[in-house]
Order: structure tokens, then C-alpha cells, then sequence
């Protein structure tokens, strides 16, 4: 067998892709230092369609590189590679079961990497890396996961934060209790097997840092690496678009994850505004792209809507069932209406949204006229913050997500994400609703266990060449 004296950026390597259980070729560019995927939006145009720039081949296997999907992790953060074609089985075959006794069922990535970001030109640019890309601030994203059914599960006996799939008593969703009023199916009336709402974003994090240390609940540096994992990937700032199932003439994905549960019709006298889909909704879909749908019933049985599930690499609907309330993160209202908001330094420690003094201040958005929704311009990416910094956008141009900004002039503010089930175009990745009490408790508001395996500094570094 001939002995290479030298590889080259564009030559080709063999190896097994652990996350997809098989051997094939990967461009040996992904192992160079200079190796990174990147994606660039005019600031000029609004269209939320980003160029892919640089290295191609990088940005293709970027999924793979990453082991994006599905895993069963325990409280001393072992995680468990699940089938990526059927999260009942694990990727070594023996089966797997979703209900806790083997482990969280939670999405992420088994591999640290770095984000980047930067204006050069005319042209605001966005990268991610498994080594620092040379020359620009990165921030170190470690190893971590969210639940994979993107909100939180309760265990009422323990009341620990949980992300499993159960019908069990023990963690029955909505308040805690069945719903007694509603045209609901009386599974969906039963709350057996759904989301825990109706608990303020702080005592989210409380009952997921229960676990033990890294463990808590809707951490926001998560959902930013979430969202820009989602427009290098997908190639687009609108999540909601259209979902295409072909990729382009390099390969690449193209196009959103469709409009996700937004569409959901008289919400109000369904169930009075609880989980509309069970957890188990969409894990047919394994660690695939696309969208699923689920039936939600009636008490007669017909069907009320057909709710389409998206699900970004095993991870069930990013944005458009349940508000996700932000931990690790919180908004502080100024004297003149404005915003300021304060991250943690550490996800390792107990953390206080009213402790500001000890947190990082990355910026803030300007009071608006009056309490309303618009469309992000703008987002702020300062510690992965992934707040709007300005509005005056639309459904279809630049980010294509709604924000809503109130005028108090004290208080703090625990940013709520995603959107919820009868949101229509305002729902989305970069979705804020910045109107909300860290005690404030909803029908519709959840938040996602969350786990990291080392530590997130939102104090970026920059690399030398």
C-alpha cells in the first residue's frame, strides 16, 4: 500500500461516520486547521437566504462532524448514541427505552466546536468549526443537549425536570392535573404524556438543576447554538419556509421546516391554551430533517388539526408548539423602557436571574413606541446571546421572526423563545417575547431540560493564524 508524502485540501479520506453508522469519503479539508463552514447575508438586501462561502465540503458534513441527534444521557453526563434511523434502538443495535430508566432523551452534539461571527464588506458572515477558525472572536460551544422534544417533562412525585416519554401518572403534563373543561380528545384532556406547563421560567431551571451540576432548563446560549446550527445548515434565517426536501447542486440543505404547529385553530376552547401534541409526537422521524404531522383529535374523534412536526436532526418541534422560556439569560427594563441584558459566566453554578452585578452585560435593544409585536432586523450575537437588537423587518425579510417588546421602565424580564401553536408568522427560531416575569407561569410556556459536559463562557477568544 503507497505511503502519501503529502494530503491535500481537496483530496478525499476514508472513515466511519459514528453518528451515521456507516464508512464513506470525507474531503481531508476537514481536518485542517483552515476547515470551517460559513455562510454570508448581504446587509444591504433583506432576503433571509444566506451564501454559502468557503469551504463547501466543510459545510456539508457539518451534521456529521458535529454527531448532531439524538442521545440517552444520565446525570453524570454518559451519553448513549440512539439509532439515527429509530430512536428505539441505540447505534450499536440493543434497544433503547425513552422513558428515563436509561437515560434522558435529550439532542445535541458529542463533539465541542466553535461559532463565529463577523462583518467584513457588505456582508455579515457566520461560521462554526471543530477547531478556532484563525483571527476571529469564537466562542467555545462544549458538549451538550437540550430534550429532544424541545420542552420540559416533570417528575411529580420528585419534582425533577425531566425529558422522557411517558403516559405514566408521575409525569403528567400541562399543570399536573387532567383538564376538566375543553373539546379535546380525552387523551389530550388526560395530559398523560405531555409537556409540563404552568411553572415559571426560574423554577424550570431549579427543578432541572436538580440533577446535579451542568444540569438546568432553557438555557439561552443552547437555543443560540440551535438557531445558528440552523441557518448554516438549512442555509436560511426563516426557519419557517417551506420545506424542501432536495438539496442543491452542492449538496446542501435548502429551505425552512415549514410552519410547525402555528396554525393550530380556537386553541382556546380545544384545552384552554395547554400542550396541543404529546412528547411522543415526531420521534418516527429518528435524527432525520423534515416534518412529520400528528392528528389532534376531538372529543367526537375528528380531527381538529393536523399539526405538522419539524424536526431538525431528531430534535421535535424547535419552534411553534410551547413558548420556551430562556434561562442563563435575563432582561433587565430600564428607567427610559429600554433593554439590558445580562448572561451567566458560568452554567456550572447556581445561578440568580436578579444577580446582574456577577453576570455579563452583552447589550440591549431600544424602548419601543408602544407594547407590540414586529419583525426582527437584527440579532444580537454578543456572548450567544441571541437577543433583537432592532425591528422593522417582515414575515419574509431578514430574520422573518416576530418580537415583542413591552414599555415598563422596571423589571426583570426572562426572554421567551420559539413561539406557541396559534402564532402564525411570528413564530420561529429567533422568536423573543419580552414581556414576561422569571415567575411568570403559563398554559403555553415550558422549558427544555438542558445538560453541558464542561462549561459555556459567553467571553469569546480570539485566535492567532
Amino acid at each position: 500500500m503507497e505511503h502519501f508524502g503529502k494530503v491535500e485540501d481537496n483530496d478525499l479520506i476514508f472513515g466511519k461516520s459514528a453518528s451515521a453508522g456507516k464508512y464513506g469519503f470525507f474531503s481531508a479539508s476537514m481536518l485542517g486547521s483552515n476547515g470551517y463552514a460559513c455562510r454570508r447575508w448581504k446587509i444591504s438586501t433583506s432576503t433571509p437566504v444566506g451564501e454559502a462561502v468557503g469551504n463547501i465540503d466543510y459545510l456539508r458534513e457539518l451534521p456529521s462532524l458535529l454527531g448532531l441527534g439524538c442521545y440517552l444521557v444520565d446525570d453524570a453526563h454518559n451519553r448513549r448514541k440512539l439509532d439515527p434511523a429509530n430512536h428505539y434502538k441505540f447505534a450499536s443495535g440493543e434497544t433503547a427505552k425513552l422513558d428515563g430508566s436509561m437515560g434522558q432523551y435529550m439532542w445535541g452534539w458529542r463533539m465541542p466546536f466553535y461559532i463565529a461571527w463577523w462583518v467584513e464588506g457588505d456582508y455579515f458572515y457566520l461560521a462554526a468549526s471543530l477547531k478556532p477558525i484563525a483571527g476571529r472572536a469564537c466562542y467555545k460551544v462544549p458538549i451538550a443537549s437540550v430534550s429532544a422534544m424541545h420542552c420540559g417533562v416533570m417528575d411529580r412525585t420528585n419534582t425533577v425536570l425531566c425529558s422522557l416519554i411517558s403516559d405514566a401518572e408521575q409525569y403528567r403534563g400541562g399543570g399536573g392535573s387532567a383538564l376538566t373543561s375543553g373539546n379535546a380528545s380525552a387523551q389530550n384532556l388526560s395530559m398523560l404524556g405531555y409537556a409540563a406547563t404552568n411553572i415559571g421560567t426560574a423554577s424550570f431551571e431549579t427543578y432541572g438543576a436538580k440533577r446535579g451540576v451542568g444540569w438546568g432548563a432553557g438555557w439561552y446560549w443552547i437555543e443560540t447554538a440551535i438557531l445558528v446550527l440552523f441557518q448554516l445548515i438549512m442555509g436560511t434565517r426563516n426557519s419557517q419556509a417551506s420545506f424542501n426536501s432536495n438539496k442543491d447542486a452542492n449538496g446542501l440543505y435548502q429551505g425552512g421546516l415549514g410552519s410547525g404547529i402555528s396554525g393550530m385553530p380556537s386553541w382556546d376552547t380545544y384545552n384552554n391554551y395547554y400542550p396541543v401534541v404529546p412528547t411522543s409526537a415526531g420521534v418516527e422521524l429518528a435524527d432525520a430533517v423534515g416534518v412529520g404531522s400528528y392528528a389532534v383529535k376531538k372529543a367526537d374523534g375528528t380531527t381538529a388539526y393536523t399539526a405538522p412536526i419539524p424536526v431538525f436532526f431528531g430534535l421535535k418541534n424547535p419552534f411553534g408548539h410551547l413558548w420556551v422560556g430562556k434561562n442563563r439569560i435575563v432582561g433587565v427594563k430600564n428607567s427610559d423602557g429600554s433593554y439590558s441584558f445580562y448572561v451567566a459566566k458560568s452554567s456550572l453554578t447556581t445561578w440568580n436571574y436578579s444577580d446582574t452585578a456577577n453576570m455579563l452585560y452583552v447589550g440591549g435593544i431600544a424602548a419601543p413606541a408602544s407594547a407590540s409585536w414586529d419583525y426582527i432586523k437584527t440579532l444580537n450575537f454578543e456572548g450567544l446571546a441571541g437577543m433583537p437588537a432592532e425591528r422593522g423587518a417582515t414575515a419574509s425579510t431578514y430574520y422573518c421572526d416576530g418580537a415583542y417588546l413591552d414599555t415598563a421602565t422596571s423589571g426583570f424580564r426572562s426572554p421567551l423563545g420559539s413561539g406557541f401553536a396559534d402564532h402564525g408568522g411570528n413564530d420561529g427560531l429567533a422568536c423573543f417575547r419580552g414581556s414576561s416575569a422569571p415567575s411568570d407561569a403559563s398554559a403555553r410556556l415550558s422549558s427544555p431540560l438542558c445538560e453541558v459536559l464542561g462549561d459555556f463562557d459567553p467571553r469569546p477568544t480570539v485566535y492567532a493564524d
